[in-house]
């Protein structure tokens, strides 16, 4: 009952056509009265979502960019690379692949308008990431959050750690929140914003490295080079006391590993 006056409250405050309003408020509160597997939050959501887009219909072309603004970009990078532009109602605005497999990834799964969160349990779920996300891939969820919320990485972490729980991955994770300077630079570049900030972290540890080198790596591949670097650095230092280490860190031989 407190879930349904809710929405009632949501589409009270839509402008538009009395009797578009009603009839799509109505519609709404008989599926809430059905059975679904959804919890009532998510169906609420579900209601307040649909009352935005009541909003976008009577206010035309004004509506149409307020709810394709991007409030957060989602950058999801193992190899292939995919970032996600969510507008302010978490909504999937924009799926830009980088490479080859990304593109392969987003022909076979849709993304756009859903929820972040069923978008990523979609994406990491599907059958055509499970060749990405075998035992000992590492998996990086990269946020830029327009409105600085600390809450929605919190989210992306529960929702993927429990999407890969369920599709029985042992991928390793890791989650990073970047600021839009560092989105703009990787947008610049061609590159998704995740796999270009893992990739600053390897060329501040071994400085004779090269972006275009690492480019088209996989995520275990560029941070087994760091970590590698930052291993040799420790024991250099431990060595040589006071001196500076002769020579860098970049051993071509050693990239973490390549992923077949």
């Amino acid at each position: 009952m407190k879930v349904k006056q809710e929405i009632r409250k949501a589409f009270d405050a839509v402008r538009c056509e009395d009797g578009l309003k009603e009839r799509t408020r109505d519609r709404v509160i008989r599926r809430m009265g059905q059975k679904q597997p959804k919890p009532a939050l998510r169906r609420m959501r579900l209601a307040v979502s649909l009352a935005c887009l009541l909003v976008f219909a009577g206010s035309g072309f004004g509506g149409y960019q307020l709810y394709y603004a991007e409030a957060a970009t989602i950058s999801i990078d193992v190899n292939p690379s995919i970032e996600l532009g969510i507008n302010r109602w978490g909504r999937v605005v924009e799926e830009v692949p980088y490479g080859r497999d990304g593109e392969m990834v987003l022909r076979q799964v849709s993304l756009r308008h859903l929820e972040y969160e069923e978008a990523l349990n979609r994406l990491l779920g599907s059958e055509v990431m499970q060749d990405y996300l075998k035992k000992d891939a590492l998996l990086s969820i990269t946020l830029e959050n327009r409105g600085g919320d600390g809450i929605l990485l919190e989210n992306l972490q529960s929702c993927v750690d429990t999407t890969l729980k369920q599709c029985h991955s042992q991928a390793r994770t890791e989650y990073v929140s970047v600021d839009g300077h560092m989105c703009q630079e990787a947008h610049s570049l061609g590159m998704s914003v995740g796999k270009y900030h893992a990739i600053q972290e390897l060329l501040t540890a071994d400085p004779q490295a090269t972006l275009d080198e690492f480019k088209d790596k996989s995520m275990k591949e560029i941070k087994g080079h760091t970590e590698h670097c930052g291993h040799k650095a420790q024991e250099t230092g431990e060595k040589e006391t006071g001196e500076k280490a002769a020579g860098g860190c970049h051993n071509r031989g050693h990239h973490g590993g390549r992923e077949d």
